[in-house]
């Protein structure tokens, strides 16, 4: 089978004429090209893949298409044939595409990816990976690649609900109001509250009471200074959360946001962090999974551990 191009042609950079460019660089190396413009066609196109076997599958979309896609693979049954896939970033953020690989240079890596296909002689680099499965009874399970919750939740809903209100587009607009609540909340002036969360991390420690943040991946954030979990305990989950009564939260900050935890940052003084098997939190009542809000029942306990393994394509 030859290989299959999805494009969501409505994501943030495929939509300023990447999609367009993509899609006929694909269809003149002789590869299937699938434009999908919501859930319904995007699940429709991952099951005509898993029935045909299409081998190699590659994503033009944000980290929310991503997502689904990875979802409906994460799903299947244990022992399940899955595609490889190769992810570009098509999106806003594109935390994944980043992290697996492929940049910021999309049409040169599908170009690549292309000829690597074409040619038995060439061999892209397959890494296995996998997301983060999210659990609430009765809820069906979730994946994702990246979780925050707590104030970054409540921040990035309030900023996407501005930017819907004021027809606002951009990453600049984004990243201006998000920095603008930072700030606010130096001063203790955002209007936004720490929620009462209970986090139970295994090994890594327990905690009670108000969290300012709570972020969990099973990305490495290999690329960029951006990398706020302590390089400390095993598992494919890493957490971090950090209770609102941390000291010296804002005078941290840098460590925080870079992983560099001092000795003091640890789980006694408000500073949780580092890999895990499993993580479950009571008292969320909503989080954002790669970049998309879902609700939660604070009386129940969500639980956060790695899903199956699926076939990553590095070019």
């Amino acid at each position: 089978m030859p290989p299959c191009l999805i494009v969501n042609p409505r994501s943030f950079s495929a939509s300023r004429g990447l999609a367009a460019s993509a899609s006929a660089l694909a269809l003149s190396q002789g590869a299937e090209v699938v434009t999908v413009d919501g859930p319904a066609s995007l699940r429709a196109a991952v099951e005509s893949i898993l029935a045909r076997r299409q081998r190699t599958v590659m994503m033009l979309a944000g980290d929310g298409t991503v997502c689904a896609i990875v979802d409906q693979l994460s799903n299947l049954l244990p022992g399940a044939w899955t595609p490889d896939l190769l992810i570009l970033p098509g999106g806003r953020t594109n935390l994944t595409a980043a992290d697996l690989g492929t940049g910021g240079h999309a049409l040169a890596t599908l170009k690549r990816a292309l000829s690597n296909t074409a040619d038995p002689r060439r061999r892209s680099v397959v890494e296995e990976r996998c997301a983060l499965r999210i659990e609430q009874s009765p809820a069906p399970a979730r994946h994702g690649f990246f979780l925050s919750a707590a104030l970054i939740d409540s921040a990035t809903r309030q900023c996407h609900q501005r930017r819907t209100d004021r027809d606002e587009h951009g990453a600049l607009t984004t990243l201006s109001y998000l920095l603008k609540l930072g700030v606010l909340a130096l001063f203790g002036r955002s209007g936004l509250e720490c929620p009462t969360l209970s986090v139970d991390a295994g090994e890594r420690g327990t905690q009670q009471g108000r969290v300012r943040l709570l972020m969990a991946t099973t990305l490495m954030h290999r690329k960029g200074l951006f990398n706020p979990y302590a390089p400390r305990g095993q598992g494919d989950v890493r957490m971090m959360s950090v209770s609102r009564d941390a000291p010296g939260v804002w005078r941290s900050l840098p460590r925080l946001l870079t992983g560099r935890y001092s000795k003091a940052m640890n789980a006694e003084k408000g500073y949780l962090s580092g890999r895990c098997e499993h993580v479950q939190i009571t008292g969320l009542t909503g989080y954002m999974l790669d970049g998309e809000p879902f609700d939660a029942d604070p009386t129940r306990p969500v639980t956060i551990t790695a899903g199956p393994r699926l076939r990553f394509l590095k070019p």
